[in-house]
C-alpha cells in the first residue's frame, strides 16, 4: 500500500514537470520592453511604425535627375485637378503659384494639392504688376494669400512668383525667394479661345510642338513655367509629364529640387534654375558662342559655383566670347564684367 502511494506521487510529480516544460516551450520569446533581449517597440506599435516608414516622402539627392514643373494663376477646379491626377499617376509633385482671388472658390483643390505633397506658393493677391505698387500695396499682395493658404493647409508659402515676372526694384519689399523659370512653355499663347480658329489637327500640332521642346531641352535643375487655368495646359501635361518621366526625370517641387542640389534660397533673391553640372562634362573650346536658355537669362557668377554671387545676367540669344573654360564652366566678358557661366547654356556660332 505504501509502495502504491509512492508510485502515485512520483507519477504526479512527473506530470507536473511535463506540464511546466510544455508551457515554457510554447511561450514566445519576451520582446516586450524590459524583457530579455527586448525592444523599445511593443508588438502593437511595430505595425504602425512600419507603415509610417513606408509612407514617408521620398528623399532626393544631388545624384537624382530632378526637374520642377510650376503652374501660375490657379487654381481652377477642372484644369488643376486633371494635372494633379497626372502627377499622382506618375509619382510626381509640382509647385503651384496661387493667386489670392482664386482661393475661396477652390479650397478643396488647394487641400488636395497640399495632401499630395505638392508645394503651394504665392503669386500675389490680385495679379498686379508689383513694380508699379507702393510698399504697403506690395505688402498686402504678399501677406493676404500667405495668410489664407496657411489657414487652409497649416503651412505658409515659402516661395513667391511675381505676376508677369516683373520684380525689378521690389525684391526686398517682397521679402521671399522669387522664383522665375528656365523653360517657358508659352502655353497661354496657345490657350483655347473663340478667336483662334484652329482645327483639331492644328491644336494637336501645337501640343506636340511645345511638349517636344520641353522634353528634348529639359536639363536637371530646370524650372518649367505653365498655367493651370487652361484645358490646353492640362492636355499639354498629358504629354510632358510621362515624357519627362520616361527620360528619367523625377518631378519634384521647387523647394525639394533646391534642397536636393544643396542651394539655400534666400528672401529677396531671384532664382531661375539650379546649375547642375555633371561630373563627365569636359571644358569647351575658346571662341564665339550664343546664349541659349529657353527664354531665361544666364547668370554670370563670381566663381565656378552655382551658389556664388551673380555679377550680371545675360539675355537669351546674346552673342558672347568664351575667354577660357574648365569642366562645365566658361569664363566670359559681358558689359565690361567678367565671370563664369554654366557652359551648358552656350551654343557655338
Amino acid at each position: 500500500m505504501k509502495k502504491s502511494r509512492i508510485f502515485i506521487s512520483v507519477v504526479a510529480m512527473l506530470l507536473c514537470v511535463s506540464v511546466i516544460f510544455v508551457s515554457c516551450a510554447d511561450k514566445p520569446a519576451d520582446n516586450t520592453p524590459g524583457g530579455a533581449g527586448g525592444s523599445d517597440i511593443s508588438p502593437e506599435n511595430s505595425v504602425s511604425a512600419t507603415e509610417e516608414q513606408t509612407s514617408s516622402k521620398p528623399k532626393y539627392t544631388a545624384d537624382d535627375k530632378l526637374i520642377a514643373l510650376t503652374f501660375d494663376d490657379g487654381p481652377s477646379a477642372k484644369a488643376t485637378n486633371r494635372i494633379l491626377d497626372l502627377l499622382e499617376k506618375h509619382n510626381g509633385t509640382a509647385t503651384f503659384f496661387i493667386v489670392g482671388y482664386n482661393i475661396d472658390d477652390n479650397t478643396s483643390v488647394i487641400e488636395r494639392t497640399h495632401k499630395m505633397g505638392c508645394e503651394i506658393a504665392n503669386h500675389s493677391n490680385d495679379h498686379k504688376n508689383l513694380t508699379k505698387c507702393t510698399a504697403s500695396e506690395i505688402r498686402n499682395q504678399v501677406d493676404a494669400p500667405n495668410e489664407k493658404i496657411k489657414a487652409l493647409t497649416g503651412v505658409s508659402p515659402k516661395l513667391f512668383r511675381t505676376p508677369g515676372g516683373n520684380f525689378s526694384g521690389v525684391e526686398e519689399e517682397i521679402g521671399m525667394p522669387i522664383i522665375q523659370w528656365s523653360i517657358d512653355t508659352n502655353d497661354w499663347r496657345y490657350k483655347d479661345a473663340s478667336n483662334k480658329g484652329r482645327s483639331e489637327a492644328q491644336r494637336n500640332a501645337d501640343l506636340k510642338k511645345i511638349s517636344d521642346k520641353v522634353i528634348n531641352s529639359a536639363e536637371s535643375g530646370d524650372i518649367v513655367l505653365m498655367h493651370d487655368i487652361y484645358s490646353f495646359t492640362a492636355d499639354l501635361c498629358e504629354l510632358i509629364i510621362p515624357g519627362l518621366v520616361e527620360k528619367g526625370f523625377k518631378l519634384v517641387t521647387v523647394s525639394e529640387m533646391y534642397e536636393a542640389y544643396g542651394v539655400e534660397m534666400k528672401n529677396g533673391k531671384v532664382y531661375y534654375s539650379v546649375d547642375v553640372i555633371p561630373a563627365s562634362v569636359e571644358p569647351i573650346e575658346i571662341g564665339n558662342y550664343k546664349v541659349k536658355t529657353n527664354g531665361g537669362v544666364l547668370n554670370v557668377r563670381a566663381e565656378t559655383d552655382s551658389n556664388s554671387e551673380s555679377l550680371a545676367k545675360i539675355p537669351n540669344g546674346t552673342p558672347i566670347t568664351v575667354l577660357r573654360s574648365v569642366a562645365g564652366w566658361a569664363y566670359v566678358e559681358y558689359n565690361s564684367i567678367r565671370g563664369w557661366v554654366n557652359a551648358k547654356f552656350l551654343e557655338r556660332i
